[in-house]
């Protein structure tokens, strides 16, 4: 397998500016979704969030395991990487106290899951059609509060802290970008219907 070492380095770095400057420092929705704007600038390229990766993940070619599946955990991965190096860089590795703690993991009740598929094909709908990174930005921050945005900070925190919360944070952060997946992937089938 060839790994892209600039598509690494793009989702490590867009990663830690989110981590740091979005998650970290708490910014707001319209600050947020003009931050996601600037970094998929900067960073061309780079996914940044996990719910992304996985709607590339389930539009791409299901069955290319090396350029597709692997690609894609690599750029997961890579997230996550970013996100340790912004909460070690904030926590001054460990000095601060956060107080963070994982949240409960719970299976997603029916119309929660709905939500989020339908916000994840709305959301791709949207990204998919235009050629805007601004647009991309507002429309997944407009949409953010059916899906969850922190999946990699979260995964982050809990590698951060020893992996503290891992047994909630894995299955969600695994959870959460699949329903967004799925949502994109239904998005895609029906315009292709259409």
């Amino acid at each position: 397998m060839n790994m892209d070492m600039n598509a690494m380095k793009a989702e490590m770095g867009g990663a830690f500016v989110m981590s740091y400057v979005v998650f970290g420092l708490g910014l707001s929705t319209l600050e947020g979704a003009v931050a996601m704007a600037v970094v998929w600038m900067t960073f061309a390229g780079a996914h940044v969030l996990p719910v992304v990766t996985w709607c590339h993940m389930l539009t791409g070619d299901l069955a290319d395991m090396e350029g597709n599946w692997m690609a894609n955990g690599m750029r997961l991965l890579a997230q996550v990487v970013g996100g340790v190096l912004a909460i070690m860089m904030v926590t001054e590795v460990g000095a601060i106290e956060t107080g963070w703690a994982a949240t409960e993991f719970a299976a997603p009740e029916a119309w929660a899951a709905i939500t989020t598929v339908a916000a994840g094909a709305l959301w791709w709908y949207v990204h998919s059609n235009t050629d805007s990174a601004w647009v991309s930005a507002f429309g997944l921050m407009a949409l953010g509060g059916a899906m969850m945005l922190t999946g990699g900070h979260e995964m982050a925190a809990s590698l951060a802290s020893s992996g503290d919360g891992i047994a909630d944070v894995l299955p969600a952060w695994i959870m959460d970008g699949a329903l967004v997946g799925v949502g994109a992937l239904a998005a895609t089938k029906i315009d292709e219907m259409l």
